[in-house]
């Protein structure tokens, strides 16, 4: 688990990266902030000077058998291998057992995709980063109603996933083991036919892994449900994120229709040895 000092120290580090490069991390707080972090295996890789002052930063997330990973170093140390030291350090420990190992960069980061060039990895895809500026006219639907998961819910959780992200039974055995925390399932007629999850942070609202079961898609339920999400997270006073594949039409332009617009984009690289 990271203590409180690493956090501030990594945040602090955040914005003094997104401030000289004009952009924005995707960080994943809520994986940051898990009691289990670095418990069983290292995902924190930390460069400090001789003062104490962190220099240099790289996190790696699990999901499932694909590793992602995000390094950050201060912009005036940059150029000296500290990133290269420190992903040397999470390729020792991960890239055997990662299928894929990702290295996250924003899209405008010129410094970023440099790296990933530096270090042989391969472009593989990029997402869009939406916010939700325009708050949308709720769009109720009967019979559709959105509660917090609870235990009882993981395996179908683990369903939804393994229909809306592609990945075996196995792989999703492996993504989040919290993943009932801040997920909220939907269900229509008392069926269960859909999930997201809503990280928090001081001022913004995340959503991730939003899946409706293919059946049940064209319904007008995700808009319904994305609506309501959106409701509830902007009158907590949160401005609203999601992330999206570039390549995923249908569900970019169901969330236009929702008032969000494109603000940003965050670039996948794969290494390979």
């Amino acid at each position: 688990m990271l203590a409180p000092e690493q956090r501030k120290a990594i945040h602090a580090l955040q914005q003094k990266v997104e401030h000289y490069d004009k952009t924005k991390l995707k960080m994943n707080w809520d994986m940051l902030a898990q009691q289990n972090r670095s418990e069983s295996k290292t995902e924190d890789y930390f460069h400090y000077d001789e003062k104490g002052t962190l220099l240099g930063y790289l996190a790696v997330f699990p999901f499932g058998k694909k590793v992602e990973c995000l390094c950050l170093v201060d912009p005036e140390y940059r150029r000296r291998g500290i990133a290269r030291h420190l992903m040397t350090q999470a390729l020792s420990n991960w890239h055997q057992q990662a299928a894929p190992f990702l290295i996250n960069t924003p899209e405008n980061a010129t410094s970023g995709h440099a790296f990933c060039r530096a270090v042989g990895a391969v472009y593989q895809f990029s997402e869009h980063q939406m916010v939700c500026r325009e708050i949308p006219m709720p769009c109720s639907k009967e019979g559709i109603r959105i509660r917090p998961a609870v235990s009882s819910d993981q395996a179908s959780i683990q369903c939804l996933d393994k229909e809306g992200f592609g990945l075996s039974m196995e792989e999703t055995n492996h993504l989040r083991p919290d993943e009932v925390n801040g997920t909220y399932i939907v269900e229509a007629a008392g069926e269960v036919v859909g999930k997201l999850r809503v990280q928090r942070q001081k001022e913004e609202s995340w959503i991730y892994g939003f899946v409706i079961k293919k059946e049940e898609r064209g319904k007008g339920i995700g808009r319904a449900v994305l609506t309501d999400i959106v409701h509830r997270e902007v009158r907590n006073g949160k401005t609203v994120w999601l992330d999206v594949v570039t390549s995923n039409e249908q569900a970019l332009s169901l969330y236009k229709k929702c008032g969000f617009t494109v603000e940003g984009a965050q670039a996948y690289y794969r290494y390979k040895a």
